[in-house]
């Protein structure tokens, strides 16, 4: 009897050594496959940053990176999401527009400022203020009135149909 016992755990034991094996063909010790994918504007230029496919978690923490290390993302294409609106500068009589980005919890909303080419006229080229719109535009920073400003210069926007 406990010679059967021995030989049917060592049967067992083979059985379940035998079945952890891959299948011909397939190593054990490949790495994970890896997909990249390139995403582009509508005139081909690649996005850097794409807050548009972030979680709002992860969008505040890169606004809020971007505010705080703006050196670090200087010419990169950034691409997002947020309400239109619409700062009247009488000091530089300019007109200021930026997206607004509200986070998670609609309590500390961060504004990105754009500049669209001079085609465009405010206020009959623009939307109505808090409209939802989509701009596209390369990362720079500049100083006025003694303070660090960011935005998004050779911008695009549309409108988004929500």
């Amino acid at each position: 009897m406990c010679r059967n016992s021995v030989i049917a755990l060592i049967c067992l034991c083979c059985a379940v050594l035998c079945s952890c094996g891959k299948a011909e063909g397939q190593s054990g010790n490949s790495p994970a496959e890896t997909t990249v994918q390139v995403v582009t504007d509508a005139q081909g230029k690649v996005i850097d940053v794409d807050l548009t496919q972030m979680s709002s978690t992860m969008i505040y923490s890169t606004v809020s990176n971007m505010m705080q290390y703006p050196d670090s993302y200087l010419g990169q294409h950034i691409k997002l999401s947020g309400q239109f609106s619409v700062y009247h500068d009488k000091g530089g009589d300019k007109y200021i527009f930026s997206a607004i980005i509200p986070d998670a919890t609609a309590c500390c909303s961060q504004g990105i400022e754009f500049v669209l080419d001079d085609s465009y006229k405010y206020p009959d080229d623009y939307p109505e203020e808090g409209t939802t719109i989509t701009v596209t535009g390369d990362f720079n920073v500049y100083d006025e009135y003694g303070f660090k400003y960011c935005q998004l210069q050779n911008a695009e926007m549309t409108v988004d149909n929500t």
